[in-house]
């Protein structure tokens, strides 16, 4: 049988990290007698003595120092595990798997993962790039439980998937700022038709992307970093801005004379039909949603 409970353990800590049986008594609500004999009796217990009690303020004895921090992790793994089991109880599942598009910035997904991870901590999640295809089969297979893509119309009916617009960011054609195209006015289109376009896979995909086609000399790219880089030697490509303002400040957008603003392109939350939306995935949803009115402002 353990020879110390968790109030004791709390009040031993507490009392550690505050310096004063006043201060711990009103960090954990309870009166001062009742933290000085807990820990009294957690002294009692171990047989060793934890503070030094004749001056003013009490102070770790050298035992107690070699204690403190091993009484600390017991109490983070017990608050850890009530923390797991309160998302269970409220139907939280352990694993949930986001699919996302390409273009999606992986600054965006740190900020989108923090935010829900700080209501649901025990949650694991994975965030997966995969094409609009295979995100879908994954979703229908319930082997994932949401995907962020680009919005392709109405889906059939009976695909077993919903879907939640979530707006319409900006995109742009961009350079490397070391290309002689960033510095170039009123770029004509036989002009950049000249120049090699780079193009993310999952853009190309889509309606949309095959509709920004522009030069004779097109590659697809499915990641994005490597994008940036072969944009380094030359060419350009149609970004959103929110990647490129979030993560890649070293391209600029172009001047074109045959484009009088930018064009925004839709983007839609996937998720099963057959999904319950219980606390954790209607958090998810609203997460997603936030962080695309920002970006979409």
């Amino acid at each position: 049988m353990p020879r110390a409970s968790f109030d004791q353990l709390s009040a031993f800590v507490s009392v550690a990290e505050h310096g004063s049986f006043s201060k711990a008594a009103r960090k954990l609500n309870k009166d001062r007698s009742t933290l000085h004999r807990q820990v009294t009796d957690l002294e009692i217990d171990w047989g060793i003595e934890l503070f030094e009690r004749n001056k003013k303020a009490p102070k770790l004895t050298e035992q107690g120092e070699s204690l403190v921090r091993a009484a600390k992790l017991i109490i983070y793994q017990m608050n850890a595990l009530e923390s797991a089991t309160d998302s269970l109880h409220l139907g939280d599942k352990t694993q949930i798997t986001i699919c996302h598009d390409s273009s999606i910035s992986s600054l965006a997904i740190q900020k989108m993962d923090a935010a829900i991870r700080s209501n649901h901590p025990m949650t694991v999640i994975n965030w997966l790039s995969r094409s609009r295809k295979t995100a879908l089969e994954l979703l229908v297979k319930g082997q994932a439980d949401f995907c962020i893509t680009l919005n392709q119309g109405a889906l059939h009916p009976d695909s077993g998937v919903s879907f939640i617009n979530l707006g319409y960011p900006e995109f742009k054609y961009y350079a490397h700022q070391s290309s002689p195209l960033a510095s170039e006015k009123q770029l004509s289109l036989p002009e950049l038709q000249l120049h090699r376009q780079f193009l993310l896979e999952d853009l190309e995909q889509s309606l949309f992307g095959q509709q920004t086609l522009i030069s004779s000399q097109t590659s697809s790219v499915s990641d994005p970093m490597a994008l940036i880089k072969l944009l380094e030697l030359e060419g350009f490509s149609l970004l959103p801005t929110y990647l490129v303002e979030q993560d890649h400040k070293q391209l600029v957008p172009l001047d074109l004379d045959f484009a009088l603003q930018s064009g925004r392109l839709g983007y839609v939350l996937l998720y099963p039909s057959s999904a319950v939306k219980k606390t954790l995935q209607q958090d998810i949803i609203d997460v997603v949603g936030d962080w695309f009115r920002e970006s979409c402002a």
